[in-house]
């Protein structure tokens, strides 16, 4: 379903309807010190608006605690959700404003102070600044930071710092690919493409489409030698399992904002004996466990968590009686529900509605079909039935077998002889070897 999560997205609805004044929530938090936050999108433009925070007395404020000891914070937080719907029409996206303080009046209603807000601080500049508005299309809004768009004719993702936690994100991947970059080892990372402005303002990253798949048992050798690789030019790099994608050019990371270069060999070589040998033989010791790994187009198989509010009807604005508002409508009721917080929300929405075979995951699976078996794992390269493989939905994660390997038994890194190593080994065909 193209309206609500988990499956929003503008591309399809620029298909079925004119989403011309169409006003999207793309996220939001409850921060019980600043405040409660909106983001919200229409025609190529956002706006965060800030309000007062909601906070019970007396209450203790702990994230282990279930959604449903917060049922009073959700349902403030929805109030002003359908407080700020009232204001629809009135809402200005367009000016060189891109924050605004929903503030009440003495008569309990409701009045919008717009400002401008510098979210991203000290972001060196390295590569061409481009305007938000010059990115072709803007296809999927994933969250608040993540999008996906077209430019030039090629699928990028961009990185928004829609506020104060995610600019200083955007800082400090825009410094870590300066380094990576600078060292000689940007093979090992998804290119910046160009730094996003808006009102002359940094706003976020213009980034290479994170398009490949998970980590598999069988890519262990490739993934240790591009660590050590990064280690012996003085890199130390902090990364989960899920930063690690294994595209047709080789291993790389999803995110370079941890890169710290040490002029001190040893230095380096005691913290990274926990931050990439601890870290990377953990890893794949529980791979196993991973129901998502060697997942086809991992990067694009995040859920949307962005919905359409739909605008009241008016004496010049009647109740459309489509389908398509029907749906946005019914979508809105559920997500301003108090009764469900926002994950069971996307989780309803994902159980109500899988993704067809017309749906984007067929679009993202034919990114990969004409070089798919350079995404292929060693051992599932040796398969002679890979079609099953490349229409593997992201509803359905890809089932891999993988060798028993422990890692107790192989090798310090820096002590394997050999120089290249095989990311793929299909038979047949010609391995690719990690330049």
């Amino acid at each position: 379903m193209e309206f609500a999560p988990p499956n929003l997205n503008l591309a399809h609805l620029r298909r079925k309807m004119d989403i011309t004044n169409l006003t999207l929530y793309v996220t939001g938090q409850n921060n019980i010190e600043k405040g409660r936050f909106y983001m919200l999108w229409r025609d190529g433009n956002f706006i965060v608006i800030q309000a007062e925070p909601y906070c019970r007395p007396g209450i203790t404020y702990d994230p282990a605690m279930p959604f449903s000891y917060y049922v009073e914070e959700y349902r403030a937080f929805n109030y002003l959700q359908e407080v700020i719907q009232t204001m629809l029409d009135t809402i200005v996206f367009d000016s060189e404003n891109n924050w605004a303080h929903l503030v009440r009046q003495k008569d309990n209603t409701y009045r919008l102070v717009y400002t401008k807000k510098r979210s991203v601080h000290n972001c060196p500049i390295w590569t061409k600044a481009m305007d938000l508005e010059d990115i072709e299309v803007v296809t999927r809004i994933v969250d608040g930071l993540y999008w996906e768009g077209i430019y030039n004719g090629q699928e990028v993702d961009l990185y928004i710092g829609w506020e104060d936690v995610w600019g200083s994100y955007i800082t400090c991947e825009s410094r870590g690919q300066k380094l990576i970059q600078s060292l000689g080892l940007g093979h090992y990372s998804f290119e910046l493409l160009a730094h996003v402005s808006k009102n002359g303002m940094i706003i976020g990253l213009m980034m290479e489409a994170y398009i490949g798949r998970g980590i598999t048992l069988a890519d262990r050798p490739a993934v240790f030698e591009a660590v050590a690789d990064i280690q012996r030019h003085g890199v130390l790099l902090r990364f989960s399992r899920s930063d690690i994608i294994i595209t047709k050019q080789g291993v790389r990371f999803a995110s370079m904002s941890p890169a710290k270069k040490y002029q001190d060999q040893d230095a380096l070589a005691e913290v990274a004996e926990s931050a990439h040998w601890k870290t990377l033989a953990d890893i794949f010791d529980h791979i196993d466990d991973d129901p998502f790994g060697g997942q086809l187009n991992i990067s694009r198989s995040l859920k949307s968590a962005s919905y359409v509010i739909p605008r009241l009807p008016s004496p010049g604005r009647p109740i459309a009686f489509t389908p398509e508002d029907a749906v946005i409508r019914w979508a809105w009721s559920i997500a301003t529900s108090d009764q469900l917080c926002r994950s069971n929300f996307s989780a309803l929405m994902q159980a109500l509605y899988r993704s067809s075979k017309r749906s984007t995951v067929v679009r993202r699976d034919k990114r990969v079909k004409g070089g798919g078996g350079a995404l292929l794992s060693p051992d599932d390269a040796a398969d002679n039935t890979p079609s099953p493989v490349l229409v593997a939905s992201v509803d359905q994660p890809l089932v891999i077998t993988s060798w028993n390997r422990s890692s107790t038994t192989r090798r310090h890194p820096y002590a394997r002889s050999a120089s290249r190593r095989m990311l793929l080994a299909e038979e047949n065909t010609s391995p690719v070897p990690i330049k």
